[in-house]
């Protein structure tokens, strides 16, 4: 895994300007990538990894929300009673289809909520893009020695939390957005270049793939056993474009 500082932060802070006037922040006419991206229709359109053992379940709450009737609550808690869980994601997942890929990705997320017993645990929020299936994988990661069997390559921003990777993988790139704390009781605007950064940090954009998969992810990893975790996590209009 390579550790990068995103350079391409100019148009968040862009956006941070005009929401700061009153604009919006999507073009009239765009079209939102994701369906039911402010889960005005409940879970619709969205899913968890319920297959992984280090998942667990989101729900849809009317409060807090930022705008609309709903959003996608995390509740992340561990405690010393608990059987050991060294990992635990929690979070919503959307998958974009082949034809296009999303030049911008963004939303909200509020935290109200960000506790850990351990210093050396890490507690973050990410968001994560995979792409699946390009036929070119291998040569991507690896030019000079392509691994076997290798099906996606990622991109992984971290969004608060958290300086440095938890973990190594081959196949993914760590982008550090914000390595502060969250903030809590506040809702918090992120932005990331998601085709820019493709092309600079794997210097490719994806083709013959089968989807891009999307990840808003609240997330523990190398807690120690014994002790504890508590964080309350909200993502409200979500978009990629």
């Amino acid at each position: 895994m390579r550790l990068r500082v995103n350079l391409s932060q100019l148009a968040a802070a862009l956006s941070v300007l005009l929401l700061a006037a009153g604009c919006q922040l999507l073009g009239v006419g765009e079209r939102n990538l994701l369906e039911n991206p402010g889960f005005e229709s409940g879970r619709e359109g969205w899913s968890w990894r319920e297959h992984s053992p280090h998942w667990s379940d989101f729900e849809i709450v009317d409060a807090p929300v930022r705008s609309g009737r709903g959003a996608a609550h995390l509740s992340l808690r561990h405690g010393p009673e608990d059987a050991p869980r060294s990992t635990g994601i929690f979070g919503v997942v959307q998958e974009i289809p082949p034809d296009v890929v999303p030049e911008r990705v963004g939303g909200w997320y509020r935290v109200d909520r960000w506790e850990k017993s351990d210093p050396r645990a890490h507690l973050y929020l990410q968001f994560v893009a995979i792409v699946w299936g390009d036929p070119r994988t291998p040569e991507i990661v690896n030019p000079k020695r392509p691994p076997r069997n290798l099906e996606n390559y990622q991109l992984r921003y971290y969004l608060a939390g958290a300086a440095r990777p938890a973990f190594q993988l081959l196949n993914g790139v760590v982008l550090l957005v914000s390595p502060e704390l969250p903030q809590l009781g506040q809702w918090k605007h992120f932005e990331v270049s998601l085709k820019d950064d493709l092309q600079e940090y794997w210097d490719v954009v994806p083709e013959g793939h089968e989807y891009i998969r999307l990840l808003f992810e609240a997330r523990w990893d190398r807690l120690p056993p014994g002790a504890s975790i508590a964080a309350e996590v909200t993502f409200d209009d979500l978009y990629a474009r």
